[in-house]
């Protein structure tokens, strides 16, 4: 009607541009009123016509709708579960069609092709409200009839598939981890969902089971010239008919383990004497576990497991052989640094050999196929020549590699101070295993001394000097106290690269006996102190170390300060920002770095931007303290110094009253920081009060 009115006025405006004044007068008056007749005749009809109209069909067709949508839910579910897991219930089904037509006889019906809904106004008006909603509840009987029934078929359906899979064990196939995860599963709950989900994982597991047992029929048929019926399994699988499946992969297992007997019992023999061959070889707890399960393996469909320990045992023998022979190569490499002497050690020979385990004593890089009966005894063979070469050579890099260490380490030390105090020392002086040797080495390594192996002594050469004067290395903070405990290593950067580790005493030093000249690479570690690391060049008297204390970067910012300081400019600048607003950002505000990183990014501005100063919740009063403890989750800030001095200054001037208390200001800092404020504004001369 608006629009009709503003239609009319619209032409007459028209009319009175044009010069027609008085038809444009009369053109609108009428028009006006026209519309208005109009509108008032279609408004009394509509009326009426509501009026006629039965108060309860709208009612009765809202819910009529809502019923045909949870019987088209229904009828849905029907149908998916019986395409997905082929399962039927005449009774659920025959509910549904007797619904269906209740459903058409109070008005509702739905067409079957795209499951649209359609009400009868004229059925609808015929029939009551309670028809329709007897109807829904129907509808919720038979719903929850199906549920209950689906749930008593999920659990036939699990009791069926342990029936087969028991079926399947009796055969000869390996079912143990299949019918393990069948016990795990978790019978459903009584809701449509659950029972769907636990039909789906039984499905899964049915299928695997099944395609396992071809597989392990498969590989049966390998060993003669059978086949399987994979394609017919297969075939009953997507049909779901497992019931088939089963009895195809009986017929399968029995004409398979007929035909493999005799290969089972020449390849279980075969394997039972290669195990026995590598077990008197070395003791190897595997290889006791493979004869077991060998033993335990009696009958002819047993022939896949039993091949697939002698593939293990092959791997397993050369896996000992190679970490052997890795070990042997690591130890001789070891042995060298020493320098050892000829007559005490000589290399084996066998670093550069390769070894590879071969069938019949064949030469090497020759690949073994167990698949062929003898061929795990000529591994086994092969296993225990390599075995019996290489232990003997371990033996006695070991026991060299043993001695020589020792010597390095301490023994030497012990032979220099009897020469020192006696200038000999007989085997009886050393209590250690082995003194001759190690008199022998020193006797070596130190051509101012002579052994006498007929006498077992080691004396000092006329007029050779024993020891150069003794390195000593004293450890102290920066406060000059005395660091006991801390730990100092000296390696040579050159030659045997000997590694020396000492500790400090309580007059925080260590003394090295006459290490030798040359470079050495000097580390002094020590708790609550920074890693001290150097390069000193030896003969030297004293070396004094400094330590610094480790500060409060070390704690916020281990392992991260490079990473932050490569992108300083991306993660500072939205705090940059805020500081530029406000003057105080803390480490609780969200920047652009993960919330362990902000602690340090705001310590890191603060090292960069003069302006700004840390404030540390453990150590308020210096955020610099050389000893703080470790950081606790309290957040950390950073202010604008100078920003926050002229506010403070600004809000104190406009305060009434001599003196105030800290809190009065209402600065956002702790309160040590805001008298440290109040002194920087002393120094601008400006006097603040507080009490």
């Amino acid at each position: 009607m608006v629009v009709a009115v503003l239609v009319a006025f619209g032409i007459g405006i028209v009319l009175f541009l044009q010069g027609e004044s008085d038809i444009a007068l009369w053109f609108v008056i009428i028009g006006v009123l026209a519309i208005f007749v109009i509108a008032s005749v279609w408004y009394i009809r509509s009326v009426k016509a509501r009026r006629l109209e039965d108060p309860a069909a709208r009612v009765k067709e809202r819910e009529l709708r809502s019923v045909c949508k949870n019987f088209i839910r229904l009828r849905d579910r029907i149908h998916a579960v019986e395409e997905a897991h082929s399962i039927t219930i005449p009774e659920s089904i025959s509910e549904v069609d007797a619904i269906e037509g209740a459903l058409q006889e109070v008005g509702g019906t739905i067409d079957p092709e795209n499951q649209s809904i359609d009400c009868d106004q004229e059925t609808i008006k015929g029939v009551t409200l309670f028809a329709v909603r007897n109807t829904a509840q129907d509808l919720d009987q038979a719903e929850e009839r199906f549920v209950g029934r689906l749930h008593d078929a999920a659990i036939k359906r699990a009791d069926d598939t342990c029936a087969k899979f028991e079926t399947l064990s009796d055969a000869g196939y390996d079912m143990d981890s299949y019918r393990v995860e069948l016990a795990s599963l978790v019978p459903p709950e009584m809701g449509f969902d659950e029972i769907v989900q636990y039909l789906d994982q039984l499905k899964v597991l049915t299928e695997d089971a099944l395609r396992g047992c071809v597989d392990d029929a498969k590989k049966l048929a390998e060993y003669h010239t059978g086949d399987t019926s994979a394609a017919r399994v297969e075939g009953a699988l997507q049909e779901q008919d497992y019931g088939k499946a089963v009895a195809t992969l009986e017929e399968d297992i029995a004409t398979l383990k007929t035909a493999t007997e005799e290969d089972f019992r020449t390849y279980r023999s075969s394997l039972l004497s290669a195990l026995d061959v590598a077990i008197g070889a070395t003791h190897d707890e595997r290889f006791a576990e493979f004869k077991t399960t060998v033993l335990d393996a009696s009958s002819s469909e047993k022939l896949v497991q039993i091949r697939e320990v002698g593939d293990a045992f092959v791997k397993h023998c050369q896996g000992i052989v190679d970490l052997m022979h890795s070990e042997l190569v690591g130890t001789e490499k070891h042995i060298k640094e020493f320098m050892p002497p000829d007559y005490f050690w000589k290399e084996s020979g066998l670093s550069e050999k390769e070894y590879r385990l071969v069938g019949a004593g064949a030469g090497v890089d020759v690949d073994v196929d167990v698949g062929d009966l003898g061929a795990v005894e000529d591994v086994a063979g092969s296993f225990a020549s390599a075995v019996n070469e290489l232990v003997p050579a371990m033996n006695i890099n070991n026991n060299a590699y043993k001695i020589l260490n020792s010597y390095h380490r301490t023994v030497e030390r012990q032979i220099r101070k009897q020469l020192v105090a006696h200038n000999v020392v007989s085997e009886s002086d050393l209590k250690v295993a082995h003194p001759g040797e190690f008199l022998h080495l020193y006797d070596y390594y130190h051509p101012d001394a002579s052994y006498h192996e007929d006498k077992g002594t080691l004396h000092l050469l006329e007029g050779a000097k024993t020891i150069e004067n003794p390195l000593a290395i004293a450890v102290s903070d920066a406060d000059g106290g005395l660091v006991e405990g801390a730990k100092v290593t000296l390696t040579h950067e050159s030659g045997i690269g000997v590694t020396m580790n000492y500790v400090t005493g309580e007059d925080g030093c260590a003394t090295i006996e006459n290490p030798g000249d040359g470079r050495y690479r000097l580390i002094v570690d020590a708790a609550q102190y920074r890693r001290h690391e150097d390069t000193v060049v030896l003969p030297a008297h004293e070396i004094a170390i400094t330590l610094e204390r480790l500060g409060l970067k070390d704690y916020l910012c281990r392992e991260k300060a490079q990473s932050i300081k490569d992108n300083l400019k991306r993660y500072a600048s939205d705090v940059l920002r805020e500081l530029a607003r406000s003057g105080v950002v803390s480490s609780g505000y969200e920047m652009r770095i993960t919330r362990e990183y902000r602690a340090c990014l705001l310590y890191i501005l603060a090292e960069e931007y003069p302006n700004l100063r840390f404030v540390s919740p453990d150590s308020p009063d210096s955020p610099d303290s050389s000893a703080p403890s470790a950081p606790s989750d309290s957040e950390y800030l950073v202010y604008d110094e100078g920003m926050m001095v002229s506010r403070l200054i600004e809000i104190a001037g406009a305060m009434e009253g001599a003196a105030h208390a800290i809190s009065d200001f209402g600065i956002p800092l702790p309160e040590s920081e805001v008298r440290n404020l109040i002194k920087v504004a002393g120094e601008k001369g400006v006097k603040i009060a507080v009490e």
